[in-house]
């Protein structure tokens, strides 16, 4: 009896020795790889997609093709993928897109394709117009008479032709001597100035001559501020100061009545932590000052700048922006503050809107049909939109998914995001 069930296993296991544990065989003859998100037919206010399809028994990778209604030869998105599914990395416009998913059995080809799905994106109330890549990966955008420039990281500055909405044109990457990576700009249109916050480069914050907006001439010398990650600029008493973010060193202040060259101001004004972000109003300037909070000082006498008032805030403060008597901070992983600025001296907060996603990085305000608006870059999570209406209660609209926003700009016509794979991200109010 011993022997015989001895044989009869030695028997059952001839297949599995002479072919291999590893062969396998196709499913059934029609069985389609299923699709499961997102649905036929459904709409939805997305930039970026998580399709979704069930596991297929037995397979070695998956086709997924996506492609517009409108234009089905043409393929906006083929990507093999060994899990069940994957976000979009292109970028997504309104309209009706339809895709579909094949798996591969073994070393075949892709096969079993599943049943073609549609959906409609609409995004609102902000949506992609348009974009265009730059050379580098955005970090900052300055919008200027239908002209964008851009701090394109290790790449310089790059400019973008931004006059038609629904078609950016790159135009022109400049880079230079000692250039480091650009992360900050800012453009005056009435002195004819463009400054590149150029974080490690020599000099650290370059300056180009804009009289012809797409034709910019490097100014003969530029400021060193040291470790330069930001730069703003305001007018006090017909003479135009731009004022740097160094980030070891705190704010710098430069008189730009002197055509053609800058002038330092005074000493740096150095806060007790690292300076990212710097923006200015009237006479008063302010620093984001990472984990120690916000820093406010009275310029009026450049040379002898003065400290009137610091306000902490619960994350990293990054970037800023100044709207009627608040103060907006891009604050890391705490999201969106509002500091009340009425009395500079004596700065409190009284909004603090963390959404519990990405991680706050710069800020755009804007007025579209006499409402005014915030945009706030969240790195991998894209950009978040308010209303600011009510400017001490920021209301959250609706968020745009990106690859990287890293920064954010406007004019009177849309925002921009800098994003580091898409390049610049036109968008508009629906």
């Amino acid at each position: 009896m011993a022997l015989r069930l001895y044989l009869t296993l030695i028997f059952s296991m001839l297949p599995f020795l002479f072919f291999g544990c590893a062969e396998k065989s196709l499913p059934p003859e029609g069985e389609r790889v299923n699709l499961t998100y997102p649905d036929d037919g459904e709409v939805l206010n997305e930039s970026r997609i998580l399709f979704d399809w069930d596991r297929y028994d037995n397979s070695n990778g998956y086709e997924i093709l996506v492609w517009r209604a409108d234009n089905p030869d043409s393929i906006v998105f083929d990507s093999i993928e060994f899990d069940s599914s994957v976000k979009n990395t292109f970028v997504m416009t309104n309209g009706v897109y339809c895709w579909s998913v094949g798996v591969r059995i073994g070393d075949g080809e892709f096969s079993h394709w599943s049943d073609t799905s549609c959906f409609t994106i609409e995004q609102t109330p902000f949506k992609i117009a348009s974009w265009v890549e730059t050379r580098g990966y955005a970090n900052d955008v300055f919008a200027i008479d239908g002209v964008l420039y851009v701090a394109d990281g290790r790449s310089g500055m790059s400019i973008v032709d931004a006059n038609d909405v629904n078609s950016l044109s790159f135009l022109e990457n400049y880079d230079w001597d000692e250039e480091d990576e650009a992360k900050g700009i800012f453009a005056d249109g009435e002195m004819n100035i463009l400054a590149v916050a150029d974080y490690y480069g020599h000099p650290n914050l370059y300056l180009f001559d804009i009289t012809s907006r797409t034709s910019p001439v490097a100014y003969p010398s530029s400021p060193t501020p040291y470790l330069c990650e930001d730069v703003d600029g305001l007018w006090m008493r017909d003479t135009l100061f731009l004022l740097a973010a160094s980030k070891s060193r705190g704010l710098y202040i430069f008189d730009m009545g002197t055509p053609g060259f800058a002038v330092q101001r005074g000493s740096p004004c150095t806060p007790a932590a690292y300076c990212h972000g710097v923006a200015g109003k009237d006479t008063i300037a302010a620093i984001a000052a990472d984990d120690a909070g916000v820093f406010i000082f009275n310029i009026a006498n450049p040379d002898a700048s003065a400290l009137i008032g610091y306000c902490d805030t619960p994350g990293e403060a990054t970037r800023l922006k100044f709207f009627d008597n608040y103060l907006y901070i891009a604050d890391g992983l705490s999201g969106l503050v509002v500091i009340d600025v009425a009395e500079p001296s004596f700065p409190r907060v009284v909004h603090i809107s963390d959404t519990q996603v990405g991680d706050a990085q710069d800020i755009a305000i804007a007025q579209f049909n006499e409402t005014h608006y915030l945009a706030l870059a969240i790195g991998s999570d894209g950009v978040l939109f308010y209303d600011i209406t009510n400017p001490a209660q920021p209301m959250l609209l609706s968020r745009l998914e990106t690859m990287y926003a890293y920064g954010v700009g406007a004019d009177d016509r849309a925002f921009f995001i800098a994003d580091r794979d898409w390049g610049i991200v036109y968008v508009v109010k629906d």
